[in-house]
Formats: C-alpha cells, sequence, structure tokens
C-alpha cells in the first residue's frame, strides 16, 4: 500500500476535505482473534472492480483517528490507521465473486498477547494507479477462547442442506410445508455452540433466578423461560465476558440462528435424524417413544449420546429457542443463502423437541412457533458465541 504524506499546503487542504461518500468496500472478520486459533478476514468489494492489486494493512495499538484523502487520480477514501506506523499484512488480486481472498493468521497460544489491539484496512488499485480505501477497518482485540465453564464446542464454517425432504403430510413424520424447499446455507464464520443446553445453575449465576419448575440436579436445562428471559440472559452474559476481556471482537452470547441451529444438530448428516432415518429407542434420546419408556421430566445434561460434533441433546431434553423471528407458517426462501436470520413476524422458532414430544417433532428440520413471553416446562435453550448479526 503507498503511504501519502501531507508535504505542502495544497495537497494538506485536500486532505482535510469533506467526508467521502462510500465506495462499496467493506472490511469483515471471518474468524476472531483468539488466543491458539486461526484469524481471518476478508474485504467485501463491487465484482466491477475484479483484476484490481488490493493488500490489507495494519497498525498497533490500534488507532481511533481518520483521515479524509482526496487526491485525484491518486488516492480517494478515509484512512482508518495511524499514518506514521501502519505496514502491509497482505497483497492479492481481486476477482468477481465480491469477495477479496482471506488473510489468515495463527495467533499463538501465549496469555501475553491477551489485550493486545490493533486495527486493519483494505484498499485497492486500479490499472491508472488510484488508491481506494475500504469504507471501515477492523479494531480488533487478542482475547482467550469463550470460557470453558460454558462447555461451547468449536465449530467451523461449512455448507449444508437445510430443511426435510419428507412427503408432505405421510408417516411416518408428517412433514410440514414451512420446513421445505431443501436448500443450500453456507455458515460462513466460525462459532462456538454450547454443548449442551443451559443448566439451571448457568441461569442462575447470571440472572440470579432458576425459573425452572423441574427440580431435580442443577446440572438439568433451565426450563419455564420465556424466550425475552433468555435472550436477557446471553446480553447479561456478553456484557460481563466483554468487560472481563474474554469476548471475541465482533463476537456476543446469543441465541443460535436457526440455520446454525440445524447445521449443528445434523452435524453433517442429511437423515431426518442425526442418528439415521429413524430415531432409536428412548435409552439414546429424551422423548416420548412410547408410554413404557416415556421419562416424563428434562434429564441431566450430557446424559445420551452426543451427535458427531459432540454436541448433546440435539433431539429431546428440552425444545431450544432461536434468534430468528417467525410468523408461524412461512416455508423457506427457494435458492442458497448464507449466514440467513428470519426477521418478519411475531413470533420465536424452537428446535429440536423435549422430553414430551413424539419423534415428529424431534426431528433436524422440524420448526415450532413460541411467542416471545409464554413459558413452558419442556422448552429451554442453547448459547452460541457467534458473530455479531
Amino acid at each position: 500500500m503507498k503511504r501519502v504524506h501531507c508535504t505542502v499546503p495544497l495537497a494538506c487542504a485536500i486532505l482535510a476535505s469533506a467526508a467521502l461518500s462510500q465506495t462499496g468496500r467493506t472490511m469483515k472478520l471471518m474468524a476472531p482473534v483468539v488466543l491458539g486459533h486461526t484469524a481471518s478476514i476478508v474485504m467485501d468489494h463491487p465484482p466491477t472492480i475484479a483484476g484490481h492489486q488490493f493488500a490489507m494493512a495494519m497498525c498497533s495499538p490500534s488507532f481511533s483517528g481518520t483521515q479524509p484523502l482526496s487526491i485525484p487520480g491518486v488516492v480517494e477514501g478515509v484512512l482508518r490507521l495511524d499514518p506514521l506506523t501502519y505496514g502491509v499484512l497482505g497483497l492479492g488480486v481481486l476477482d468477481a465473486s465480491g469477495r477479496s481472498p482471506a488473510l489468515t493468521f495463527s495467533v499463538p497460544n501465549d496469555p501475553l498477547l491477551v489485550g493486545a489491539s490493533f486495527d486493519i484496512q483494505g484498499a485497492d488499485v486500479d490499472g491508472t494507479g488510484l488508491i481506494t480505501l475500504t469504507d471501515n477497518d477492523l479494531e480488533l482485540e487478542v482475547t482467550e477462547p469463550p470460557l470453558w465453564s460454558l462447555h461451547m464446542v468449536a465449530i467451523a464454517p461449512g455448507t449444508f442442506q437445510m430443511g426435510s425432504a419428507e412427503p408432505l403430510g405421510l408417516a411416518p413424520y408428517y412433514n410440514e410445508a414451512n420446513a421445505q424447499p431443501v436448500h443450500q446455507v453456507t455458515i460462513s464464520r466460525p462459532f462456538w455452540m454450547g454443548k449442551w443446553e443451559v443448566m439451571k445453575s448457568d441461569f442462575l449465576a447470571v440472572m440470579g433466578v432458576n425459573p425452572a419448575v423441574h427440580g431435580g440436579s442443577m446440572s438439568g436445562p433451565v426450563e419455564s423461560v420465556s424466550r425475552v428471559a433468555a435472550i436477557a440472559y446471553c446480553d447479561s452474559l456478553t456484557a460481563t465476558e466483554a468487560a472481563a476481556g474474554r469476548l471475541p471482537t465482533g463476537y456476543v452470547y446469543r441465541l443460535p440462528t436457526e440455520a446454525e441451529w440445524e447445521y449443528c444438530c445434523r452435524a453433517g448428516t442429511t437423515t431426518e435424524f442425526y442418528f439415521g432415518p429413524t430415531l432409536p429407542a428412548c435409552h439414546q434420546v429424551n422423548y416420548t417413544y412410547d408410554y413404557w419408556c416415556f421419562v416424563g421430566f428434562p434429564t441431566t445434561v450430557g446424559y445420551y449420546q452426543a451427535n458427531p460434533w459432540g454436541l448433546f441433546d440435539m433431539h429431546g431434553n428440552v425444545r431450544e429457542m432461536c434468534l430468528d423471528n417467525w410468523d408461524g407458517t412461512s416455508s423457506y426462501p427457494a435458492g442458497p443463502a448464507e449466514d440467513p436470520i428470519g426477521t418478519t413476524g411475531a413470533f420465536g422458532v424452537a428446535r429440536g423437541g423435549g422430553f414430551n414430544s413424539s419423534s415428529r417433532y424431534v426431528r433436524s428440520a422440524y420448526r415450532g412457533v413460541i411467542s416471545p413471553t409464554t413459558i413452558s416446562e419442556s422448552r429451554g435453550f442453547r448459547i452460541v458465541c457467534a458473530p455479531i448479526l
């Protein structure tokens, strides 16, 4: 990246010009800067600038200032890095995909790095030599992974087939139109998924109350909690962990989206259940198999067999709330999607079924509608540490 210095009065006047228009170039964090992990950064850009060379530059520590730059034929944009200390991290050529090749780097597992801050901004150069800066920078900080006490599993990005191909209205599972069509979904950024549902002890520690109506071990899932209260739990946990410096930049604790939930439930499988096309007897899942094996209450988390990604009770135990808004009836849009989230409708979504659900309702693709404020003894939630949406 070419450095531009204010060396003459005319140039100084130009550099101090009013804020410039948006250029359509945006920096995006694809994987957070976490000890022992690999960070990843891309630049989204207009496909029309395919063939331009691009660069990503960094300054450390983070720089809060900005400097508008407008020298016709030389540079356009707003510099968001320290103009005296930045250096180039990576170079490449843009293609017509609208996204640059990723800049990736491994973060050493060294606790002394925790809290180190830096900014990264991008730029591209056209055939005439004009440098155009990205509209934003990324202000990043090295953090530790999410607390082990939260029992989270690292989930890699990937693509899967979301929805059910089961014929509508036919046995054995009586599929619904709102779980169709089957469509390709890409989860573009890594995240952490709760290994199991939020326990009563977790909720008590963060919120100071235990609303569960089922007694027994505090290691059982919290239930009888509304979607509003579940979101409040996530917000409180986010604030606490951010204040303690344990939250990756650009990430929060929240409910999973429907897409994230189904991606994790399937864990690479394409059948109605991650066990296969049919659900096994109740010794493997807490649901209503038939009257002789109906448990009748949520069991301690981790009691039943985990799915291939090490996640417990994705089928059964308690129904799990998702982040999406939904009208309760509409089906999926056709065609591929990236990181989708439902934003319309007055209701929420519950997935996975509960201890009192039949096999139809604990399928990977089944969607249940819930009111934001109602509670149920068979409904709880699981959290993710995931990108801000």
